[in-house]
């Protein structure tokens, strides 16, 4: 196993169930984190709104618990091998939930004293309890209002990273355009 996203998701689609997966998994790699979203069959629910949007929540809350202890497995098992936390969840039509969050990861900042005024403002509004809480709640709020500007930039990123891979490194060009010394007889 690699630790290429599409080597992992080749080897999750071995170990899950079908009955699990309608398609397969959405794999994103952070760092030290590997975001699994499982993509589960909805063509038993019924229903339309939010009808439709309960059955599919039971069925992720179900699928959750009957898949509780292989994911764990699979997650150890990713743990050990490439040093990654999984983080998991499941997608049933238009219903994400997210099982397991790692979001302990501690993040330095320096914050100027309006900043952290707006953090103390949240905490006296019983926002949160914390600056860290405060802080991940701005993060959140802006995240969920800017969903789809960051997915643009997410996109670009994508696109410039390939344009990157294209393009010679500088380094080697320079080997490549160094001038041969002249030898003396």
């Amino acid at each position: 196993m690699s630790s290429e996203p599409g080597e992992i998701k080749s080897w999750l689609l071995e170990q899950l169930p079908p009955s699990v997966l309608a398609s397969d998994p959405e794999i994103t790699v952070e760092s030290d984190e590997l975001l699994v979203i499982l993509h589960v069959a909805v063509d038993s629910l019924a229903g339309e709104g939010e009808i439709r949007a309960q059955s599919e929540r039971a069925l992720i809350d179900r699928l959750r618990t009957e898949t509780r202890a292989l994911r764990i497995h699979l997650g150890r098992s990713i743990n050990r091998t490439y040093g990654m936390v999984v983080s998991w969840g499941m997608q049933a039509g238009e219903t994400v939930q997210m099982f397991t969050s790692n979001n302990t990861v501690p993040v330095m900042t320096r914050l100027t004293r309006t900043e952290r005024q707006v953090l103390d403002t949240l905490i006296a509004a019983n926002i949160a309890n914390t600056r860290s809480t405060a802080l991940s709640y701005i993060v959140r709020t802006f995240a969920a209002e800017h969903h789809d500007w960051l997915n643009e930039i997410r996109e670009v990123a994508k696109h410039m990273a390939q344009l990157r891979k294209q393009v010679p490194s500088l380094n080697s060009q320079a080997e490549e355009e160094k001038p041969v010394p002249e030898q003396e007889p």
